[in-house]
């Protein structure tokens, strides 16, 4: 189950929040002892840059389906070298590739050690177990958060439910090289 967000979802943001729970589906079984870092790139983009990968996916040619100019498609940069549990630590040194329009970072986190905003306002995230978050933000600004503490209730989505992380996110996708 997924709690409902009330933040809005205009169509960037929708395709962001999705890329985001594509993120989480793809950590969601396995331990993180480490922070994982994910490109996000425009799949549009991906497949004009890279035929071969299109029509290994069938997507080679026009098609008689538009496009989605939108949908982002993530790209697990983790090489198995990270040590630092710290998502603030692995940020400073994240380097993005040309192609991400986006990236997000997928981490355990000690919920007591962070400020966690509550996107309903209710309380409902505990303060005694690990918290599995993903956070991802656009060039543009536009910020996405999951986080799930391990109960049954699935994730908790919104903006920014991580503000430090975020914004350390947005700082590394927006540094001029």
């Amino acid at each position: 189950m997924t709690t409902a967000s009330p933040d809005p979802l205009d169509a960037p943001t929708a395709a962001l929040a999705a890329a985001v729970l594509e993120v989480a589906r793809h950590v969601e079984d396995g331990p993180l002892p480490a922070p994982r870092l994910f490109a996000l790139a425009r799949s549009a983009e991906l497949m004009a840059a890279s035929p071969s990968l299109a029509s290994l996916l069938g997507a080679e040619g026009e098609g008689t389906e538009a496009r989605d100019d939108l949908h982002l498609t993530p790209i697990d940069l983790d090489d198995g070298t990270a040590t630092a549990a710290d998502p603030l630590t692995v940020l400073e040194s994240a380097q993005w590739p040309d192609l991400a329009a986006g990236g997000a970072i997928a981490c355990d986190l000690a919920p007591a050690a962070w400020t966690v905003r509550d996107a309903e306002g209710d309380g409902r995230l505990p303060s005694d177990r690990p918290l599995r978050v993903v956070v991802a933000a656009l060039e543009n600004g536009t910020t996405w958060s999951a986080v799930h503490h391990g109960g049954e209730d699935g994730y908790v989505l919104g903006t920014a439910l991580l503000p430090e992380i975020s914004h350390a996110l947005l700082q590394t996708l927006q540094a001029t090289p």
